[in-house]
């Protein structure tokens, strides 16, 4: 089956581009176009779509708003920013609403296929200039002064149930199996259960590795 893509864009040459792109292969078909924000809220709550693809500059609707939106009406569908803007604060904005890949326009290429492909599988993809400008965000911050990312954010980000949440606060914080269950009420071998999912969904094997994606998404899992 095909993935299905909307696309949300004001620029007729860069729909052009996207209509020859994506018909020219079987693994992903248009389900819809919006040229304006009035548009893109209408596609958004009307068409069922696995992947959007959304421009940040249109001229009546701010794209990070649109992306909020799509998260809200549907929380599996997958986000894909197109933009001309490659600066920290659009880039930031976008993530932290939702979006999940984020390229540049002047990189829109058959490979197009592929990344969304990708994205659709639980990748990220990022153009390499975005990847550069979220290295150097990372790497300016003094030490101890991550960026603070809400529960509800991380549990959205990496479709976390409410127990995974507190699985992963207690496990980050150096608490052994055993306090954890005690903690929460439930068994060694629950507790165990929920750690299974949340390193599969965190792409994880230990807890080291845990507390290290913990630090570098923000997540404050201080008691």
């Amino acid at each position: 089956m095909s993935i299905s893509v909307s696309i949300i864009e004001d620029d007729q040459n860069i729909v052009d581009q996207l209509i020859t792109i994506f018909g020219a292969s079987s693994l992903c078909r248009i389900q819809g176009i919006a040229v304006n924000g009035e548009a893109a809220q209408q596609l958004i709550v009307s068409h069922p779509t696995d992947v959007f693809l959304v421009d940040l500059g249109l001229p009546d609707a701010d794209g990070v708003d649109l992306v909020e939106q799509i998260k809200r009406h549907d929380p599996h569908a997958h986000i894909l920013v197109l933009s001309t803007f490659g600066d920290a604060k659009h880039i930031t904005r976008s993530i932290a609403a939702g979006a999940r890949g984020y390229l540049l326009k002047d990189e829109i290429n058959n490979d197009l296929i592929k990344k969304i492909v990708a994205l659709h599988n639980g990748g990220s993809p990022l153009s390499p200039a975005v990847g550069r400008v979220i290295v150097d965000s990372l790497s300016n911050q003094t030490p101890g002064s991550v960026c603070q990312v809400p529960e509800a954010n991380v549990a959205e980000m990496y479709q976390l149930s409410p127990n995974e949440v507190v699985t992963f606060k207690h496990l980050c914080a150096g608490l052994p199996i055993t306090t954890i269950a005690a903690m929460m009420c439930i068994s060694p071998h629950t507790v165990n259960q929920y750690l299974r999912h949340l390193y599969r969904k965190l792409n994880v094997h230990s807890r080291a590795m845990a507390v290290a994606k913990a630090q570098k998404i923000g997540f404050n899992y201080e008691h």
